[in-house]
């Protein structure tokens, strides 16, 4: 073989290679361009996504813990493992069209702490504060010895409707007042021909109006027969008598007498609830109804359908809640509507 001809083949070589590496520098830039470096994160076993690297995952990571503190400041926010990284190359529009908050977000536990003011063992107030808590259960405490008032603490994963401030003085005045002392007046005997035995009521301010009224008459306020819960003291100071029965809710509240309704409304302790003024002192009361069909100010007459029986307000079960009054003190309704 020539001189020449070896250089021509050198020459060629050359060439060759130098195409080759033209051609490995293409196909690395092109790589390198399309596809990025990142951390495939895992926690628990599970996928979560790509993230850049570990530290783009903390600075999304502390985001997510910041946004559950803006609803509550004093949240546990945690991960019930360390997350795992492993290195791999993917496309740069895979990385840009993931959201790595959501899938993250969906890995996030929250412990919130609440304090539930309970009564007598019964919730009547939540709140994410114990100093808020704190203060309505001494109130309760200061006003009306005789309930067992405590602040009970739970944790919970997710924070649900607290208690507002104004919510809670109406529930703390709502208490006060029924259980306020209820003036017991002289007790009366009345004869009854129509039931067995004397029945005594609270006369309140006037003998001659309670005698009219169980003279004349009214209807039995529901087609329900059980009496569950009678007038007087049982614990608290009962200001009516209860009245269910089978299926109770649903069934018809009767007008006791013609009159006019002036109050049809919700409070939280007698929840839905309808006050009919007879005239001459004497009213009725009718609460915990699941739904009102009268309206203040509407006329009503003796036996018409005014409301249903519900379970509305604070109750452990649906029933007619009836109250007599007799110028605006309560008196025992039982001799107004026994043997209706």
């Amino acid at each position: 073989m020539g001189k020449k001809s070896v250089l021509s083949t050198l020459r060629f070589i050359f060439l060759t290679m130098g195409c080759l590496v033209l051609i490995f520098c293409a196909v690395a830039i092109t790589v390198l361009n399309e596809y990025k470096p990142v951390v495939k994160t895992y926690i628990n076993g599970e996928f979560i996504g790509y993230f850049s690297s570990p530290q783009q995952f903390d600075e999304v990571y502390n985001d997510l813990v910041a946004e559950k503190q803006n609803i509550d400041p004093n949240v546990k926010v945690y991960l019930e493992s360390e997350p795992t990284f492993e290195t791999s190359y993917i496309r740069s529009n895979l990385l840009a069209e993931q959201n790595v908050y959501t899938n993250l977000r969906a890995e996030i536990k929250t412990e919130y702490t609440i304090y539930k003011v309970m009564v007598d063992g019964e919730e009547k107030m939540t709140f994410n504060t114990q100093d808020d808590a704190n203060k309505y259960a001494e109130n309760l405490k200061k006003e009306v010895a005789k309930l067992n008032t405590e602040v009970k603490l739970e944790k919970v994963e997710e924070l649900g409707e607290m208690t507002t401030i104004e919510r809670a003085d109406s529930i703390l005045k709502d208490i006060v007042d029924r259980n306020k002392p209820v003036e017991t007046p002289k007790v009366n005997v009345v004869k009854r021909t129509n039931y067995a035995q004397n029945t005594y009521y609270n006369s309140g301010a006037s003998t001659e109006v309670a005698n009219t009224a169980l003279s004349q008459g009214g209807v039995w306020p529901t087609n329900l027969r059980q009496i569950s819960s009678s007038f007087g003291y049982r614990g608290d100071y009962h200001t009516g008598i209860d009245i269910t029965g089978s299926g109770a809710t649903g069934h018809p509240i009767y007008a006791y007498k013609t009159g006019v309704v002036t109050f049809a409304g919700y409070s939280s302790s007698y929840g839905n609830y309808i006050k009919v003024d007879h005239g001459n002192g004497l009213a009725t009361w009718y609460a915990h109804c699941s739904k009102l069909l009268v309206t203040a100010g509407q006329e009503v007459t003796q036996g018409q359908t005014i409301a249903l029986v519900g379970s509305t307000g604070w109750v452990t079960g649906p029933h007619l809640h009836f109250e007599v009054r007799i110028n605006g003190v309560p008196v025992n309704p039982y001799p107004y509507i026994a043997g209706k």
